[in-house]
């Protein structure tokens, strides 16, 4: 008979690196100035593709009366954070509402929907932070943004 024996598996813990916005990616076109966390557009690093779940943190500033035009998500959690500015966000579920500073914005893509973000001043930039999560079913429904607002009720 013969017999077989298994180590342990051994588990590491996540180490947590500090990374200076100085030292991620960055996308700058003008309109849009953005940090980039982790690997993103045509920023590429192997060593910072994500962590777990998360796949992106963009810090993200849009000139007045700029944005991103309607484009598709599909299965990915996705908040938007406003630190300062307004953001108008619209998609293709019938939603629309300005997001304001302190206020985050949640969608779950799901199944696949377009959206469109945009600064609606016409003198400010708006600065926020975006973070999208994979998420643990795919192809599910995509389900309606929320914001809600730090103290108060969801709207």
């Amino acid at each position: 008979m013969k017999t077989t024996t298994l180590k342990p598996s051994v588990k590491t813990e996540p180490t947590i690196v500090k990374r200076p916005a100085g030292e991620r990616g960055q996308t700058e076109l003008g309109w849009l100035h953005s940090r980039h966390t982790f690997s993103f557009g045509n920023y590429f690093d192997p060593d910072h593709m994500g962590f777990r779940s998360l796949r992106v943190i963009n810090d993200d500033v849009v000139e007045a009366g700029q944005g991103f035009g309607e484009h598709p998500h599909r299965d990915a959690e996705i908040f938007s954070y406003v630190i300062d500015g307004e953001l108008e966000h619209k998609d293709s579920m019938g939603n629309g509402r300005v997001i304001k500073a302190g206020d985050l914005q949640y969608i779950s893509a799901g199944n696949g929907l377009f959206h469109s973000e945009f600064n609606p001043s016409p003198k400010k930039p708006v600065h926020f932070l975006q973070i999208w999560l994979k998420p643990d079913e795919r192809r599910r429904a995509a389900l309606r943004g929320e914001v809600a607002r730090p103290g108060g009720q969801a709207e």
